[in-house]
């Protein structure tokens, strides 16, 4: 079986070395990687190829923004091609900056060295539903770009519960209400936006975030069954990977837009195989044409860069 991880997050020396130069602190706690451990993990799994990302607000570059995208897309795209049917990647963008992550993001995907592009949900409270984002919106669609958006990640958590536990999945369920409520997915239809962690609550609420772009957040506005009708039918053109949470995605969506993800490296080595057995196996008269198109065929669909280094043929 092929199976493709779209949802790795490689450890960059180059970028922990742009920090420490800037005398900023570096978050020391996180698990060990590099290509070889990566390797390793990936043969728990018997992942065949997995798509690096390394979505992060760089600010903090300052002046050396641009440089310091370029380093780290040069230091994802050397690993690429030192293991090229190992690994791919998302190019990362330049933002906050809008002018600067849309040029980027062109440079990136005509390069035909990234699989598409990683950013976060938002960047300083500004969501891509923001009218600066537009123009980068433009161009990605042009691209029939596939977009990974990751969430922020949220520190100060409610109820005494680790941030990454909830709160990113919440808000991924934000970013997506903002997107649909601003009609970024109708506008933009050529943009393939894939969500990790099954899209947070995204499958589970369609209707009322269909509700609120219909209302604009007014909810004396009438709404037609054809309106909702019509609204959730524009999100069922998102994809979302099965990382740490598949589950009720089974049930809740299409399989043709499901694609598998770990979240190595912060997925150990007990989860790995449980993620990859609820992805991999056929269920609940889930066929083994559905299987398949979770394990590979649908990343191989929308990201044919892997399938060429692969080797293998892409499906319709």
């Amino acid at each position: 079986m092929t199976l493709i991880d779209v949802h790795h997050h490689p450890t960059l020396p180059g970028l922990i070395a742009h920090q420490e130069r800037r005398g900023l602190p570096v978050f020391r706690g996180g698990p060990a990687w590099n290509p070889e451990i990566a390797l390793e993990q990936m043969a728990i799994t018997g992942t065949t190829m997995s798509v690096l990302s390394v979505p992060a607000d760089l600010s903090w570059a300052g002046a050396d923004l641009a440089a310091v995208t370029d380093d780290l897309n040069d230091e994802l795209a050397d690993i690429v091609r030192d293991s090229p049917s190992r690994f791919g990647a998302f190019a990362t963008l330049p933002l906050p900056d809008p002018d600067l992550a849309t040029a980027h993001a062109v440079a990136a995907l005509d390069s035909g060295r990234f699989e598409g592009v990683a950013m976060l949900t938002s960047y300083q409270g500004a969501y891509l539903a923001q009218p600066e984002y537009t123009g980068l919106l433009q161009e990605l669609d042009a691209r029939d770009a596939v977009v990974f958006m990751h969430p922020i990640l949220v520190f100060n958590a409610p109820a005494g519960l680790p941030g990454p536990l909830l709160e990113g999945t919440f808000d991924t369920t934000r970013a997506v209400t903002a997107l649909a409520a601003a009609n970024v997915f109708e506008r933009f239809p050529r943009v393939r936006f894939l969500f990790p962690h099954t899209g947070g609550m995204v499958p589970y609420i369609k209707w009322r975030i269909a509700m609120h772009a219909l209302q604009g957040g007014d909810w004396n506005v009438p709404v037609t069954p054809e309106g909702l009708e019509a609204e959730t039918r524009k999100l069922d053109g998102l994809y979302y990977d099965t990382t740490l949470n598949l589950g009720p995605l089974l049930q809740l969506e299409r399989t043709d837009r499901i694609l598998f993800g770990t979240d190595v490296p912060w997925a150990n080595d007990s989860i790995l195989p449980l993620e990859r057995d609820y992805a991999t196996q056929v269920r609940d008269g889930w066929s083994a044409e559905q299987v398949a198109a979770v394990s590979s065929g649908n990343a191989l669909r929308i990201l044919p860069h892997a399938g060429r280094r692969l080797g293998v043929e892409v499906p319709a």
